[in-house]
């Protein structure tokens, strides 16, 4: 494969990218790449999904992966390396740069193990490289891997930033062969709960979930009696039915 890079550096000041200081000097990196062959991204790391994508507020921009002990952080495409240094909020940090079937995008590995970094600025990497230990730098409260990916280049809103489950092609498959779906309840006001036994309609609600205590929250759909009514578990109510139509704000997503 040829490749043909050009290293342009750039300092990113703290009001146009907060997650890094303003001592720390990035640079821009330029990437052709003629005769890729198909790819898929791979799993970085071992562990258990702990965070999806585009959950909580601020919305999180990537996933967690959580395990312990001695655990590698792998390159989850062939690429360069676009940043390697440590931020606040990531730690120990390595951003790689990736052409990928035709497309850029650019992965993010944060929260590595202090000193664990393996390459530098400008380094071709190869998939599946080590290229850290996860660990629990910058703004970790546990040993995790905080991983995004980006099309394009990464940028300080987010927003390029894609839900990796829908790239890594171990998880896409698995997300194809479980047929899990989970409802996100919606953000205001109050979401009426039916028994099992009766139709969800109204008169018939046996309580409420407070929208604002439970915003963003998501539910493992275990059954579907209904057009637009799930059954799921609650901590408050047990096993109940709920209204998911598009005039409730609820969302239907597949589950990873």
């Amino acid at each position: 494969m040829d490749k043909l890079f050009q290293i342009l550096p750039i300092i990113f000041p703290e009001q146009a990218d907060s997650l890094f200081s303003l001592s720390v000097l990035a640079y821009d990196i330029v990437i052709l790449v003629s005769g890729s062959e198909f790819m898929d991204f791979i799993m970085p790391s071992l562990g258990t999904l702990i965070t999806p994508f585009c959950s909580g507020e601020p919305k999180h921009l990537g996933i967690d992966l959580a395990i312990g002990g001695n655990v590698s952080v792998k390159a989850a495409a062939d690429g360069i390396i676009s940043r390697s240094c440590v931020s606040g909020k990531y730690g120990e940090v390595i951003f790689i740069f990736h052409e990928l079937n035709g497309q850029p995008f650019e992965t993010v590995y944060a929260h590595l193990r202090k000193g664990s970094r393996k390459f530098s600025l400008g380094e071709w990497v190869k998939q599946g490289q080590v290229i850290g230990y996860m660990g629990t730098t910058g703004s970790a409260e546990r040993q995790h891997l905080h991983f995004e990916i980006h099309r394009g280049k990464w940028t300080a809103s987010g927003v390029n930033a894609l839900d990796p489950k829908d790239y890594i092609g171990e998880m896409v498959r698995k997300k194809k062969d479980s047929g899990v779906k989970l409802i996100e309840i919606p953000s205001e006001g109050y979401w009426k709960v039916y028994p099992l036994d009766k139709a969800a309609a109204a008169g018939n609600e046996i309580g409420y979930l407070n929208l604002r205590k439970q915003a963003g929250k998501r539910y493992r759909i275990v059954g579907n009696p209904d057009r637009d009514v799930y059954t799921i578990i609650t901590g408050a109510f047990g096993k109940i039915n709920v209204c998911g139509g598009a005039e409730s704000g609820a969302k239907i997503i597949d589950s990873c």
